[in-house]
């Protein structure tokens, strides 16, 4: 849907003089229900059906659930309350001053994304378990995962991006200003920012480095969207954590690099996806399905029971590789093919290519039954349709637990060509 062209100029008066604090992962809801068709939450067990030729992969909302950073929806007119240390909202400040006119023009639309980056400490703002900072058409504010801070106008000098404050907060007193220097890499997905000069002490701890852009079509995942090559980290992925632990969110707990042509869609605790980024700009996921021609990684898999793809573990498997591998190559569904076993991030992988077994019946999904065998189940429900093709590949993590890497198809006949194209992405994992 087109958006009206003075959209962002409504948009930015409602921020400027609206709520101070927003659930995390929803920094930028607001600007994606106004531009996008709401899609369907997440919802345990949901299927993804492309016209049913494709790997039916089940998935639930689990992972995003128990992340311990703030989650939730976002409700359009109702106003949440101030965290702790939230800049106040300037329509509730006094008016009896005129607030300055920003230097500068205002940000241009490159710009107007939600960062992510590496934990930064702040002096003022509570620790929290993510740093974030959000550029909208003339302002600018920092996210923790427990609320927003440092509320500024914002804009643009030649190289440098020009900041003041608004209204008087987290240690900044208002007209406070700084310049930073910026520069944004070819496909606008890297934003690099160098230390600058500024009034206030507490930007100037947040704003300097290398920032990730969040252009996800889903407003509650944290995902990057479309990439241009590069090296890239995850955000709420966290791996190493073992079943049962609190989850938190670990930047960089997963680093890869890919190629021109892809994008991240899923970025969840216990989940992680990589896909086209042809499919994905073309609307191609919704909530709660996997888009084609993907690579997933599943934290902390257990064996799915053989019952029907009922939403239950396999009794007495182990979830360390060497006892999921065998439980694969032993289940009667499937036709399991090993190949033989690589090393990612120096650990050895198991590497298997499955195919649902010729005399398998089992249906899952009982509205819209289809023979599919059952995988994996952690937060998720991965199954296997009959005719689609799936490359599974298991690392044991140092922590102890293990990572499932999937590649999936849309077209079977594809599937030689996508995993000789998506390997080398697979080599490049770095968990820390």
């Amino acid at each position: 849907m087109k958006r009206p062209g003075d959209i962002d100029g409504v948009l930015e008066a409602w921020f400027l003089d609206g709520p101070t604090a927003m659930p995390e992962r929803l920094f930028d809801a607001v600007f994606d229900q106004v531009e996008r068709v709401p899609q369907r939450r997440l919802a345990r067990l949901q299927l993804r059906f492309a016209d049913m030729t494709t790997t039916a992969r089940l998935l639930a909302a689990g992972a995003a659930a128990v992340l311990v950073v703030g989650i939730g929806l976002f409700a359009l007119g109702r106003e949440p309350e101030p965290g702790p240390g939230a800049s106040p909202s300037p329509s509730a400040l006094a008016t009896d001053s005129p607030r300055p006119t920003l230097l500068g023009s205002e940000l241009p639309r490159s710009l107007r994304h939600p960062y992510i980056g590496p934990l930064r400490a702040v002096e003022g703002v509570p620790q929290g378990d993510v740093s974030h900072f959000r550029l909208r058409l003339r302002s600018f504010s920092y996210h923790n995962g427990l609320s927003e801070y440092l509320w500024s106008e914002a804009g643009v000098e030649g190289d440098e991006i020009v900041i003041r404050t608004a209204a008087a907060s987290t240690g900044c007193e208002e007209g406070d200003e700084g310049r930073y220097r910026f520069s944004v890499s070819p496909g606008e997905a890297i934003l690099t920012i160098e230390a600058g000069t500024d009034d206030c002490a507490p930007r100037s701890a947040v704003l300097p480095g290398t920032w990730q852009r969040s252009q996800c079509l889903n407003p509650d995942n944290g995902c990057l969207g479309i990439v241009e090559a590069g090296t890239y980290s995850s955000q709420y992925f966290v791996p190493a954590v073992p079943a049962g632990e609190t989850l938190r969110a670990d930047f960089g707990a997963l680093a890869y690099t890919v190629p021109v042509g892809w994008a991240n869609s899923d970025d969840w605790p216990s989940m992680y996806t990589i896909m086209r980024g042809t499919s994905y700009s073309a609307g191609g996921v919704n909530e709660g399905e996997v888009a084609p021609d993907t690579i997933t990684l599943l934290a902390r898999p257990s064996a799915a029971s053989l019952d029907s793809c009922a939403d239950a573990a396999a009794a007495g498997v182990g979830t360390d590789r060497a006892a999921l591998t065998a439980w694969l190559v032993a289940h009667p569904g499937l036709s399991v093919s090993e190949r033989p076993a690589i090393a990612i991030d120096g650990l050895q992988a198991s590497v298997l290519d499955l195919a649902v077994a010729d005399d398998w019946t089992e249906t899952c999904d009982t509205a819209k039954p289809f023979v599919a065998a059952p995988v994996f189940i952690g937060d998720y429900h991965w199954a296997l349709a009959k005719g689609d093709r799936m490359r599974v590949i298991l690392v044991d993590l140092p922590a102890g637990n293990t990572v499932a890497i999937t590649i999936d198809v849309e077209d079977a006949a594809t599937f030689d060509a996508l995993v000789a194209e998506t390997m080398p992405i697979v080599e490049t994992f770095d968990f820390k």
